[in-house]
């Protein structure tokens, strides 16, 4: 595995930075300690990422462990902070952490839009917002996003790719729709990602975007 150029390492590199910038905002007790173990994680990522392990392998390094671990640290003190941007992404980068090990074991090689998470659910309301909309997706659990597109009605089911946290006028959007319809909610497979490549280029330019 080319883990230098992979691009699910490079996104764990850019959480990692992410994080230490939402910590430095949020209202939290103990900033300075939660801060140390941020650095200490990029410290982690750095060992993993020159690592060249084979993706069956790489989830059994002892730093990707300790990374797990200080990621389900931070989460487990997330639970008791005040809600706002700044939670949502440190809560985003978080979960993309912990979820690391499912996302390294789809292979060694990957298409970019690959490297993320997607959620199928129905949209439950849509509310007007200037020129937006803001929509209520159930997923088996709920997701805010924010779309210029009148195509995603309610009762519609719907493809979120997850994505960072942005906020429209005040609103935050949790992820971004995908044009794509599966009659289902959850969390899409690998096998249903991959069927939906040709509808991820605007995914894919965003990710590309991110770790640039």
């Amino acid at each position: 595995m080319n883990t230098p150029d992979d691009v699910r390492i490079k996104l764990a590199e850019k959480g990692i930075g992410e994080l230490e910038s939402a910590f430095q905002n949020l209202r939290i007790q103990r900033r300075r300690e939660y801060l140390d173990r941020i650095r200490g994680m990029a410290s982690m990522i750095n060992v993993i990422k020159y690592s060249f392990m084979p993706s069956d392998s790489l989830t059994e390094l002892d730093e990707f462990k300790k990374l797990l671990k200080e990621a389900e640290f931070l989460k487990e003190s997330l639970k008791f902070v005040e809600n706002g941007i700044n939670l949502k992404k440190a809560d985003y980068w978080t979960d993309y952490l912990l979820s690391l090990p499912e996302l390294i074991l789809r292979g060694d090689e990957i298409k970019t839009f690959e490297a993320i998470r997607y959620f199928s659910g129905e949209i439950t309301s849509v509310e007007p917002m200037n020129g937006l909309y803001l929509c209520l997706v159930d997923c088996g659990f709920r997701l805010r996003v924010v779309t210029n597109s009148e195509s995603f009605t309610q009762g519609r089911y719907a493809v979120v790719a997850y994505l960072p946290p942005r906020t429209f006028d005040g609103t935050i959007s949790e992820g971004m729709f995908v044009d794509v319809s599966l009659d289902k909610r959850g969390e899409l497979n690998p096998e249903e990602i991959k069927s939906i490549g040709n509808a991820l280029g605007e995914v894919e330019s965003m990710i590309i975007a991110l770790i640039s």
